[in-house]
């Protein structure tokens, strides 16, 4: 299974990923493997500029890992920016199973939290990239995780509708 989680820089995506994994190392004796954006990209052998083609070369290559890895019947828990349509649905095809969660808080509120610097008065660069992205259609399950600054806790809601997937009980 590939659990896709995906959203704007600084929604929480890593986080959240974490508190999958550690959940479900505690119900399964699967194998999970969690790839995280930001450590991926600085393993990779050469660089990967912010531009459209980049990224989508990056997402395509998320793509591929996590379906390579996925054969060995182990879980892999992706936590990506990687927003293209086409991606989304490659990966979703190709797997044996698929469950996307795409958390989606207001651009305000990431505005005011401002994880990681991204989103200062200084550059606006971020903020011009995010009309690129195309946000998932149909994802399994969307969330507006930050409410008034503050992360919500979604672990019951994903874990119901997870463990259902996974045939968990």
């Amino acid at each position: 299974m590939i659990i896709w989680i995906t959203g704007l820089p600084g929604s929480g995506k890593t986080t959240l990923a974490n508190k999958i994994k550690s959940i479900l190392e505690s119900k399964t004796s699967n194998n999970i493997v969690l790839l995280d954006g930001d450590n991926i990209r600085n393993i990779l052998p050469y660089n990967i500029s912010y531009s459209n083609e980049d990224r989508m070369r990056l997402a395509l290559f998320y793509s591929k890992l996590a379906l390579l890895i996925e054969q060995s019947n182990i879980i892999v828990i992706c936590s990506f920016v990687a927003l293209f349509h086409s991606v989304q649905e490659h990966t979703r095809q190709m797997a044996n199973d698929y469950f996307e969660i795409f958390l989606d808080p207001s651009l305000d509120e990431l505005v005011k939290m401002n994880k990681k610097g991204l989103y200062s008065d200084g550059s606006d660069y971020m903020l011009k990239q995010f009309i690129k992205h195309e946000f998932p259609e149909k994802p399994d399950l969307r969330l507006n995780n930050i409410v008034n600054g503050i992360f919500q806790d979604n672990l019951t809601e994903i874990t119901i509708k997870l463990f259902k997937k996974l045939n968990f009980s």
